[in-house]
């Protein structure tokens, strides 16, 4: 490995594991599950209630990144027409 070409803030899972530069979008998945199992886990009375409020927090941070996912290409498409 040459560590001269180690650029970890400007390509940082290509510069690591080299072969996870395709499915880096992947890992939002879990990130999302720990998250939410996490947070809801210190709100919860119950821990049978754990299941269900971590999957309908896990689904709402899902959709909300997906919106926000579409609104930042709806921008950057609207400024590159602009340009």
């Amino acid at each position: 490995m040459n560590f001269l070409a180690f650029t970890p803030l400007i390509d940082p899972l290509p510069a690591v594991w080299p072969g996870l530069s395709e499915n880096w979008l992947l890992l939002l998945l879990p990130l999302v599950v720990a998250i939410s199992v996490v947070y809801k886990g210190t709100r919860v009375k119950a821990v049978r209630e754990l299941p269900k409020a971590a999957t309908i927090m896990a689904v709402q941070i899902l959709i909300v990144m997906v919106a926000a996912a579409v609104a930042l290409y709806g921008v950057y498409w609207a400024a590159a027409r602009v340009m």
